[in-house]
């Protein structure tokens, strides 16, 4: 038969990629004398086009006659030229199906030329007619035409079982940068980032061993900028006749957006939207984890409750932009007056929290608490400058001691609300530190933990 033949490990590629598309790989050949046949092609063209899938090994014509006859020479052409430009190939084009209807086709395919004069292309294709079908009802909406399209961005590659590229496909370079060239023979150590890579090559160890292909890990990998994009794969082993992987055959999709939504989803659960300190939720799951360390290591913790006084007044003299303003300038002075271990939070509308942790003697956590919370009395007492408004506001401070006011979490918050309130009712302005036998053990107006 004129021209190369296909290997063994050849065809196993093309069947492990086909497994993996929603399209059909296939392999058309070129002979010096100009006929074409088809080495491979997915058996599905024998139902999507109505062709003898045997028969195209021999004359490729029957398949190539499907081309849409409005198509038919400009794809040609197209293909040539590749030929010439030593390029890979992309086109969508319209295919002929029997009764009738017409079908999109995305395809790709690389080109390699031999000595003899046969030409041969190796790539695969897809049916986007569903896509082509939305592009006329969705040209006045650019937005959900990109993210359609965005969708059919995957790359496709494949690689040794020492992690070295053997294949990438069009998309790396659209998803990447690189050029395809940057990445043939290339270890996935130069893209992906160092702390993923024990986890990629964990992944590819358990299909290796299994034989069986997996999906779902996600990784990042560097972009030809510098900066990271998210991907996730599913790969697909390439087993030899012995049951051995030579090769990895997979695709990847960039979920970068995704995962940036995960991380604002978890931030927003976690953290106030408008001063960025931690919420409530957070900030307790950090007391409740300092005081266990703190029990365990013998050492003094100090909760603050800072509320604001006059607050509701500036919102409703200035209007709810400017307290916005006002409470995101008392989150940075509150932030600016504490240790970098110290950690503050809001609570609520204009009500803060502080935690001191790691004092080693009640004397030592004492002194620092009243430092610190005078400190902030004064720093927020201080004029305050919100869109060229001058705005005046104090606050009233009650602080507790563990363990000496209270053993866990929910009692020291009743003990600093209970002194916060005393500063409150003593005229407002004021730091208090709770005093069992002045105070009493029950919080004054508490509203949960």
């Amino acid at each position: 038969m004129l021209g190369p033949q296909l290997d063994l490990d050849n065809m196993q590629t093309l069947e492990a990629l086909q497994d993996l598309l929603p399209g059909f790989v296939y392999q058309l050949r070129m002979r010096p004398d100009g006929q074409f046949d088809y080495p491979y092609v997915g058996d599905v063209v024998e139902r999507w086009f109505g062709v003898d899938r045997e028969a195209l090994k021999t004359d490729g014509a029957a398949l190539l006659d499907c081309i849409h006859p409005d198509d038919r020479d400009w794809v040609m052409r197209s293909t040539m030229e590749s030929v010439e430009q030593s390029e890979p190939w992309s086109m969508e084009f319209r295919m002929q199906c029997p009764g009738g209807q017409v079908m999109w086709l995305s395809a790709y395919d690389t080109v390699r030329r031999f000595e003899d004069g046969t030409v041969v292309w190796t790539g695969f294709a897809t049916d986007v007619t569903g896509r082509k079908d939305l592009e006329a009802s969705l040209r006045q909406s650019e937005a959900k035409f990109r993210a359609f399209v965005e969708t059919a961005s995957d790359v496709i590659y494949s690689l040794r079982p020492d992690g070295v590229l053997t294949y990438v496909s069009p998309n790396w370079t659209e998803n990447l940068g690189y050029p395809i060239s940057a990445a043939i023979d290339h270890a996935i150590d130069e893209y992906v980032a160092p702390e993923d890579l024990p986890d990629c090559y964990a992944f590819l160890d358990r299909i290796a061993r299994t034989g069986q292909k997996a999906g779902g890990i996600e990784y990042r990998i560097r972009h030809q900028d510098g900066h990271y994009r998210w991907h996730t794969s599913n790969v697909s082993p390439v087993l030899d006749e012995d049951g051995r992987v030579t090769e990895f055959l997979g695709i990847a999709r960039d979920i970068t957006e995704r995962k940036a939504t995960e991380v604002q989803m978890q931030r927003l659960a976690h953290y106030d939207p408008l001063t960025d300190l931690p919420n409530r939720t957070l900030f307790y799951q950090i007391l409740d984890h300092e005081l266990t360390g703190a029990r365990r290591e013998g050492q003094q913790v100090a909760l603050m409750f800072v509320d604001l006084d006059e607050f509701k007044p500036v919102n409703d003299r200035h209007g709810h932009a400017v307290g916005d303003l006002l409470l995101r300038q008392v989150a940075q002075r509150l932030s600016g007056a504490i240790r970098d271990s110290d950690v503050a939070g809001r609570i609520a509308g204009d009500e803060f929290v502080v935690m001191l942790p790691r004092f080693h003697s009640l004397e030592e956590s004492r002194a620092h608490a009243a430092v610190i919370g005078e400190k902030i009395r004064a720093e927020l007492a201080a004029p305050f400058d919100c869109d060229g408004i001058e705005v005046h506001i104090s606050c009233s401070i009650g602080i507790a001691l563990f363990p000496l006011d209270a053993a866990d979490g929910p009692a020291l918050s009743r003990a600093a609300d209970a002194a916060m309130y005393v500063a409150k009712n003593a005229g407002r302005n004021q730091v208090v530190v709770f005093d069992r036998a002045v105070h009493g053990a029950e919080a004054i107006g508490y509203r949960g933990y």
